[in-house]
Order: structure tokens, then sequence, then C-alpha cells
């Protein structure tokens, strides 16, 4: 055979002392066997099945040694997931299961116009325009099982690394071990082989693919006639043939004569009752499109959120088992490893439009596994995305084993897409669409500045080569080109500026300050400097375009400090140096508490400093509010507190509050009351209570208890912000565990948390001011709902030192707006609710007045609802 010969193998032996016992439908095992031996044991069962009511020609013990050596040798080849040309290595091969790892793929049933879909901003990265979402009419995605179900045949066809390969694997190995009906098919015997190697047969030779299909499998039953047992299934329509990678078929007139073969072959067997799956990429396929009764053609979509999270689910559930065994230590570390890659993925909008195809998902699961951080270090990422499309994966791809086309240079073809990259940004940005004849006219001019013997020549081949080859820059439409992901064009041009500095910083700053404020180019600046820091490793070269931003801000107001923030924290640590991470944390500070800055901006200053570890050095401070008469209410009626107290400075923020939890907080008693550890315990639950209380409960099982409820949120948590998703019991625990951790509280006073009347007044000082900083709402004050210019909030909490403007006339912060604060005062005379102050993000102004109260009750854990704490005597605090 002139292909790739098959390797020859029979059914493994068990060993002595193990003992298979076969029924119809499953077998017993005794003794300590391995999972091939259960496999192998499991096929003569399935073999015997197949066969039990057809009338074969052969002799039925042959062909049921046939049938089982075939099914074993499926099993084997395809039991596990192939990670191969990833061009990631683990210090520990994995071997993980296709079909624990397996996620059903959808499809419309229908051709795109150019090589790929033109994807909407969930799948590349940028919006259809008007014109075109009228010229488009997608159909509605149907699941690809379901569509083999109800047709003979089916032209799968989808994206490089979309998954094509995959499905045929896991639908033969599905039925080779009996599970057809789980999915729909009945006991079908897989036939899978690639489309490339019929090909290359047909090279040497005239050969019918009936006559190919015997002689390919041959070889992997010794003696046994599984040529003869193939033609069986298949003239008993009992046969699934998957023919995978039509595209791998280069030669076009080859192609056609594949196809025109699959047609003939397609056309005799499918009266019979067979079914037929035949992949390709889009890319050429039009050229060769079979036409045959009953034979559909679908596209694959990509991923959304529903399968990115399933695949993480499995993908994590399956490598904690494979270190810890089926342990709970391990569906723990799972949880935590599914709850870091989602985050991952949804931090970045770059990150999630790749993390929708099955191929590109595997790899950033695989480099979150060895430690790279995302999405901050997502240039690696990438890096290691365009080396795999380039090279590795597209060689080792191939089921037969041989690499789909010629090989292409990975280090010149990226000199060339770099340069045509940015070119492409900078005449169409956020768009990513060019004319085709524009695009050979760059490309002439980027191979002749190279000095090509033949530019034009030159041009064609690699516009060839990147299309059908790696598949990164296809045709997107009639006559326009554009990369596969919008994500890898963002890439690619921040290439070209860190390659066009040369080491120099001045023409990459010229480049990215004339573009400051322009959406379109953020994602361009932030791989920019992550590419020079963390790939070229010039973290001085990386600084200077930071500071030189912080410098010169170009754009609107506080844009620029933003970017150099989100810059360094993408490459921190390394990746610009450590002045210059001071430099931008001391600009950082300054625009989130300016006033005249835009408030999302400030905001996200705040969060930027929380992540880059700046601290205010006053946080864990108290401000004294001295004894004595004030204005309270709306009427400002004169009462009087008749003891100093201390106040926390900011609500307690997730920094501190972590000293609790890391502390064992939540698993020591003492810090309890009694109610609070009932809730904690699960004990509370068993109570007669409202329905609004056993609401609540039932929103936080006991699992959900052992930490604050959005202690995972990234940007709820930030360690900046107001502590969120805590109830009264566990405030009250802090403010108990608090108390045994400072020495200095004054004799006779403890730490709690404040009554009613002494927030108020701490809040709007002696004078009984509307606001803690006086009459009328001021928009640059607070974090409120109408806090933004266009009363739709700021969309989140803030750091607590935001908003020097709102600080109260005794000095504490953020008592208007952020967040809700627990009181230590019950509402009503009943003691169901509890008394809360300040307003918060998601409310509005009149609610962040310091004289308003509003109620909760005891259980509720908002994603706005926090506390601060007082040092006040002991037995000034209220019945509780």
């Amino acid at each position: 055979m002139t292909e790739k010969q098959i390797s020859k193998s029979t059914p493994k032996q068990t060993k002595p002392g193990q003992e298979i016992q076969a029924g119809d439908q499953s077998i017993a095992v005794g003794g300590s066997v391995t999972d091939s031996a259960i496999i192998h044991g499991q096929t003569i069962v399935l073999a015997d099945r197949f066969w039990r009511d057809l009338n074969p020609t052969l002799p039925t013990e042959k062909l049921k040694e046939a049938t089982a050596a075939y099914l074993a040798y499926l099993t084997d080849r395809h039991y596990y997931l192939s990670l191969k040309g990833m061009g990631i290595s683990d210090r520990v091969p994995l071997k993980l299961k296709l079909l624990d790892l397996y996620v059903p793929l959808k499809a419309r049933m229908e051709l795109p116009e150019g090589d790929t879909w033109r994807r909407d901003l969930s799948l590349a990265g940028r919006d259809l325009t008007n014109d075109e979402q009228e010229l488009i009419h997608f159909g509605e995605p149907a699941s690809l099982l379901k569509i083999l179900q109800t047709h003979s045949g089916v032209v799968i066809l989808g994206d490089p690394g979309a998954g094509k390969t995959t499905f045929v694997k896991y639908l033969a190995l599905r039925l080779a071990r009996g599970e057809g009906r789980k999915i729909g098919l009945d006991d079908y015997l897989p036939i899978l082989l690639p489309l490339a190697a019929f090909a290359n047969a047909l090279q040497t030779r005239d050969i019918r693919l009936d006559d190919f299909i015997a002689e390919y499998f041959a070889g992997i039953g010794a003696d046994l006639p599984i040529g003869p047992m193939l033609r069986e299934a298949q003239k008993a329509g009992r046969a699934l043939i998957l023919l995978d990678g039509l595209d791998e078929v280069r030669d076009l007139n080859m192609r056609n004569t594949v196809v025109e073969r699959v047609v003939d072959f397609f056309a005799f067997h499918r009266r019979e009752g067979n079914k037929f799956v035949l992949t390709s990429r889009v890319v050429g396929y039009r050229a060769v499109r079979p036409s045959a009764e009953d034979l559909v053609e679908c596209t694959i979509v990509d991923f959304e959120d529903d399968e990115i999270e399933e695949f993480i689910l499995h993908w994590t559930t399956a490598l904690e088992k494979q270190a810890q065994g089926n342990t709970s230590i391990a569906q723990a570390d799972a949880e935590t490893d599914r709850r870091e890659l989602l985050d991952s993925i949804h931090q970045n909008p770059g990150v999630r439009q790749l993390a929708s195809t099955p191929l590109l998902l595997t790899i950033l699961a695989l480099m979150k596994r060895q430690g790279v951080s995302l999405p901050e270090r997502r240039v690696q990422l990438y890096d290691q995305y365009v080396t795999t499309l380039l090279s590795t994966w597209n060689r080792a791809r191939s089921l037969s084993g041989r690499a789909p086309g010629r090989d292409i240079d990975e280090l010149q073809t990226i000199r060339i897409l770099a340069p045509l990259a940015l070119w492409m940004h900078e005449i169409s940005p956020g768009v990513g669409l060019v004319g085709r004849e524009d695009m050979r006219r760059k490309l002439e001019e980027l191979f002749m500045e190279r000095s090509d013997a033949s530019p034009h020549q030159a041009a064609r081949q690699f516009l060839s080569d990147v299309r059908e080859h790696a598949a990164l820059l296809l045709e997107r439409g009639p006559g326009e080109y554009g990369f596969i992901h919008l994500t890898f064009e963002e890439y690619l041009a921040a290439v070209a500026l860190a390659f066009k500095g040369q080491g120099n910083a001045a023409p990459i700053i010229e480049t990215l300050s004339a573009h400051v404020g322009e959406q379109a180019w953020r994602e361009v600046t932030l791989l920019t400097i992550g590419y020079l820091g963390i790939r070229q490793q010039l973290p001085k070269v990386a600084g200077e375009v930071v500071e030189a931003l912080v410098n010169y801000q170009p754009g609107p107001p506080g844009e620029a400090v933003i970017l150099a923030g989100d810059a360094v924290l993408d490459t921190w640590p390394g990746g610009v140096s450590p002045q210059s991470k001071d430099y931008v944390v001391q600009s950082l500070q300054i625009t989130m508490q300016d006033g005249e800055i835009r408030p999302e901006l400030r905001r996200h200053a705040g969060l930027l400093l929380g992540r880059l570890g700046w601290r205010p050095t006053d946080l864990d401070r108290f401000a004294e509010i001295p004894a004595g008469e004030y204005q309270a209410g709306v009427k400002k009626d004169v009462k009087n507190i008749p003891y100093m107290y201390f106040i926390g400075r900011y609500p307690v923020t997730n920094i501190q509050f972590a000293r609790f939890v890391k502390e064992d907080g939540y698993k020591t008693q003492e810090y309890w009351s009694k109610d609070g550890w009932d809730w904690r315990t699960g004990k509370y639950d068993l109570r007669t209570m409202e329905a609004m209380a056993q609401d609540w409960l039932e929103h936080r099982p006991l699992a959900k208890r052992n930490v604050p409820y959005y202690w995972h949120s990234i940007e709820l948590s930030n360690p900046l912000v107001p502590i969120v998703g805590v109830n009264w019991f566990e405030a009250e625990a802090y403010c108990n565990w608090l108390s045994k951790k400072i020495v200095a509280v004054p004799e006779g006073y403890t730490i709690r948390l404040p009554r009613g009347d002494e927030w108020e007044r701490a809040s709007r000082g002696q004078d009984g001011r509307e606001y803690p900083w006086g009459e009328g709402f001021d928009k640059t004050a607070a974090n409120t709902w109408d806090s933004d210019s266009t009363g739709s909030g700021l969309g989140g909490t803030t750091a607590v030192c935001t908003f020097p403007q709102g600080v109260s006339p005794e000095g504490a912060w953020d008592m208007s707006g952020n967040v809700w604060e627990w009181t230590g005062s019950w509402y009503d005379e009943d003691k169901k609710y509890r008394v809360v102050c300040g307003g918060s993000w998601i409310g509005y102004q009149w609610f962040a007045r310091s004289s308003f109260s509003n109620w909760y009750i005891p259980l509720m854990f908002n994603d706005d609802l926090s506390f601060r704490v007082v040092i006040a005597p002991k037995d000034s605090l209220e019945e509780t």
C-alpha cells in the first residue's frame, strides 16, 4: 500500500486471574483489569449483537472475530483525545478520554458566502453592518447529530479547529463501544478513513472506494477477513462511512476525482440504509461541490457561552480525575480550575472570541494549565495560536498521518502577515475586511520592499498558502478578505508595531498616541506593549511606552493613564520595569480621585490600583466621632449621642475581609452568634419562616456559605472595593473576629456594627447636611445610578478611596453610594428587618442621602450590600 499502513494488532488478552463475563448489554469484570481489557471484552459482546439478526454470506464465527478485532482497533485508536500539534508539552503526558471531553457541535444547514462565516461580534470580533444583516439569512444552528439522524449523507464544513475530525472520531468511538442508541444511530458499524489516503491510492492506480476501504483496514486483524466483513456491513445497510478531510486533497483535479468516486459510492450504498459523513474546510470546497439525493451540507458554528462552559467543565474534571482520582479533593480542585478558566476567557473580548473555536479553546486550557496568567499574558496565548495554525497543528491534524500540503515558513510568513495586519487595521479599524485587489497590491508592495525577484508571483503564492494551508487569512465574502478572527488582526498589527520600533520606543509611541481613545486601537496598544515586554523581552522599551502615555496624556482626559495601567497589569511582573510600574500607579491614584475625569474611568483606575497591589495607607484607620448633639433625619431634629466612638474610615474591603477568611473565620464558632452559626451550618434552614427568608436560604445553599457569595467574581472581589455578598450574620462574625485582633481598643469599648444613629452622625456631621459633602447631589462625589452622565450607573462597585469629594466632615469615606451598609439596629418592633444605610451603585441619588435608611432581612447578601465597623462602648448597642 502506498498510503500509511495501519499497524497490525489483535485483541489483547487479560492476565491470569482476571475473568470477563459477557452479557448482551454489558460485561462483568472480576479482578483488577485495565480499561483496555474491558474494552476488548465489550467488543466480543458487540460483535455478536451486531450480526445476530443478519444473514451474512461469510462464516459467522470468523465474521464476529473480524468485527471484534475491528471494533477493538477503533476504540484503541480513538479512546483518548489527541493533543498532538498544539505546540505545548507537559511534564506528564495527558491521557484524557475523548468521550469525557466531547461537547456536541452545532451547524447551520447552509454554506457561507466566503471561506468562513461573516460573523457577528460573538463570533469574530466585529459587528455586521446593516446592509450585511439584510443580505445574510443564517439558518438556526442545529445539532450535528440530529442532522445526521435525519439524512443519509451529511457534508460537514468548518473552519480550522472547528471540531470536524473530532466529531467523526466521536461517532466512530461511540459506535465501536455499542453506544449508537445514545446518539440516535442504532447499531451502525463505523468506517473512518482519511480521503487524503484514498487520493494517494488513486494516484498510483484506479481503485473503487469500496475496494480501498477493504484494503485500508485489511491489516488490522492478522488473518481475519476485515475487508469482507466491512463489505457485509455495507451490504446489510448497517455502516456509517466517515470520510474525513476533503480539503487535504490539495490537487484540484484529484479532489474532483475523489468527489466523483465518493458520490458514486454514496448513491449506490445509501439505498441499502447506510449513512455517510464527509468533512472539509470551506476553502476549496465550492470548486468540487457534490450533489446527490439526500446529501445535505452544513457548516459548523462557533461555540457559544454554554458550549464553552461545558467544555471547561469536562476539561477540568477530566484533568483532576486523572491526577487525583475520583475524589472530593479532585472535584473541589476542578471547580477552582473551572472558575479560573472561565474568568480568564470572559475578562477579555479577544480571548473570548478565540475560545469559540474548539482547537483554540483547547490550547487556551493547556496554556492555563502550564501557569500562563490569562488574560493578562494573552500575548503568549496568541503567539502560540499563530504558531499552531501556521505549523505544528497543520502538520499533525491529518488522520492519514501526512502533512496536508507544503510546509509554511512560520517566521517569514509572520514577517509579511504582521505589516499586512497593521495596514488593514489602519485603513479599516475594527472591521477587518479589505478588497481582494487592495490586498493583492499591498502584498506586492510588501514583497517589493523585501526585494523579492517576482513580487506579483510571491503575493499570489503567499495568499494561497495562508488561505489554504494555515487558514489565517480567508475570503470572508465575495471579493473581500480578512483574518479568520479579528483578534488575529489585532495581535499581528501589534507584532508589526513592535518590529517597527526595533528596540526604539519613539516610533511606537508616535503611532499609538495618535489613537488613544479609539476603541478599535485599544487592544492593539495593549498587545504591542505586551509583545515588547514579554515576547521580545524588552521591558525597558515597554516601560518607555507606558510612561510616555502618562506624560503626554493624548486623547480624552484620563484615557491614556488608564491605557498605561491596563498595559502594566497585562505585562506585570517582568514586562515593564518596577520604576515604570510605580510611575503609572502614581498617575492612576491622581486619575481615580480627579473629579474632572469621567466617572467610569475613575472607577477603572481604582480597580487597576487594587489589582496592581496599591493600598491607601489609612485603610485600617478609624475616624473619631466626638460625643454630643447632631441634627438627625429629614426634619433635622436635634439628637444626642452621649459618648465618643470611632468608625471605620472605609467600608470593609475584600482585602480586609480576606484575613477573616484566611484565619478560618467561617470555621470558628466562637465568632458567630447562635443564629449566625445555625445559618453557617444549615440548622437555620430547618426553621419555619416566611417565604422571602426561605427564598434567600435556597439561593445560598450550605456549600456556598464558607466564603462571601461573590468571593470569586473578578470585579466584585477586587482588593480595594467593599466586600459584598455577605449577610448580617457574616458581618457580625467579622466584627467579633476583629475584636480579638485589635489590641488598642479603649477599655470598656468593643468592635461591632454601628447603630443606625451612629452611622448617620458619622455621615452628615453635626450640622445635618443632606449628603456627606453638603447640600445637593454631586455626581463627582459618589457612586450611584445617577453618577454617570447617561444616568445608567458606573457598572459596579468602586474602590473605597475613589471619591475624596464625598468624604464626611468627620473623615469617613464612601458613606454615600457604592454599597448599602448593615447596621446593628432593628428597623421594626418585630425585629425581622435590619437597618441599612448609604445607598448603592445601583440606587438613585435619593437613597444615598445621609438621613435615608432602608431595611433588609438579615439573610440577604446582595452585590451592593456591605458594612463598616465601629469601636464603641460595650453597653451602647441597642438590643439585638
